[in-house]
């Protein structure tokens, strides 16, 4: 299945857990998708794990409408 041209959001807060974000975003990306992390104000959050996600929009900067997935 090839997810080429699709935008897929991430929601990431501190404390999110590893695999329910890293791993959906590598196979989201694997086919193709474009992923784009998004989180309240910071622009980066920790783990539990204390791995760190580069936060690419603020919450209130995401456009429902621009997305294929969430």
């Amino acid at each position: 299945m090839s997810l080429s041209g699709k935008r897929v959001t991430i929601l990431a807060e501190d404390g999110y857990e590893d695999l329910e974000l890293w791993y959906p975003r590598i196979r989201l990306e694997e086919e193709g998708a474009e992923v784009v992390i998004v989180a309240k104000g910071k622009q980066r959050r920790v783990s539990k794990h204390t791995y760190d996600v580069e936060v690419d929009h603020d919450i209130s900067e995401a456009d429902p409408a621009s997305l294929d997935g969430l």
